[in-house]
């Protein structure tokens, strides 16, 4: 299901001026850091700007916590979707940075 996660991807054209794509069509199923949609990443430390107090109040943070990577979209090549284990969506810049707090689990 991926209409709950249609949103607008503000961009600069050629011309310096805004402008506002639609993002609705999520058919990627291999990100260039390359993780697939479907694989399950466990979270290895804290998420950069997440909140600071011991323990967390986001409990979908938590270190151990299984995760797992959703088909992009064509249409934001720089987006990699994950769903957090209480089922919220996340974004991450599609690059090895992502393998800085994640470790991808295999045989899951």
């Amino acid at each position: 299901m991926t209409e709950d996660r249609a949103y607008v991807l503000r961009r600069r054209n050629s011309h310096g001026e805004d402008e506002y794509v639609p993002i609705n069509v999520f058919t990627v199923n291999e990100y260039r850091c390359g993780l697939r949609a479907g694989d399950r990443l466990q979270l290895r430390r804290r998420l950069p700007g997440t909140d600071d107090r011991v323990p967390p109040v986001d409990a979908a943070c938590e270190i151990g916590g299984v995760w797992t990577v959703l088909t992009g979209s064509p249409h934001d090549p720089q987006a990699l979707w994950l769903r957090q284990p209480d089922g919220k969506l996340h974004s991450w810049d599609d690059n090895e940075s992502i393998f800085e707090c994640f470790e991808k689990l295999t045989g899951v």
